[in-house]
């Protein structure tokens, strides 16, 4: 009787570590993608910040949507979404951004507190349970993921 129960508390551990595990090895996959992305065409993505042709950027495979903000300050916010899974309360966002200060930003160009985390910076919201990382790929490009 004992050996049944500990095979189902280890058998359920496991199935409780998958979504876990699973999330982990999807979110670095899109980090390498979408990275790749930015510094294989960089000069591109560049040059189209600087003609104001920012749309132009969805011929680079990847790159689903192309979102301009203005932050608070009225910087200059573009998202380069690439891809994301699941729907509000468990939906995450995957890509990249241009930020006209070099500096990074919330989810969108939303002003919120950044904290240093690992190799970037995140946000997580204290009554509820979005959350936001993000993390400097090129001068004024940064990569993001938004939980939500």
């Amino acid at each position: 009787m004992k050996k049944i129960i500990a095979l189902i508390l280890v058998l359920l551990i496991i199935l409780l570590l998958i979504p876990k595990i699973s999330f982990y090895i999807i979110s670095s996959r899109n980090k390498g993608k979408i990275i790749n992305i930015v510094r294989e065409n960089f000069e591109f993505l560049n040059n189209s910040i600087k003609k104001g042709s920012y749309k132009d950027a969805l011929k680079i495979k990847g790159i689903k949507n192309i979102n301009l903000f203005r932050t608070d300050e009225g910087n200059l916010y573009v998202e380069y979404f690439c891809r994301g899974f699941g729907i509000v309360p468990s939906g995450v966002y995957y890509g990249f951004y241009y930020h006209s200060v070099d500096e990074p930003i919330g989810f969108q160009g939303e002003s919120v507190p950044l904290t240093k985390d690992g190799h970037g910076w995140s946000w997580r919201q204290s009554e509820g349970d979005n959350w936001y990382y993000t993390e400097k790929i090129e001068d004024h490009w940064y990569y993001y993921e938004a939980g939500f």
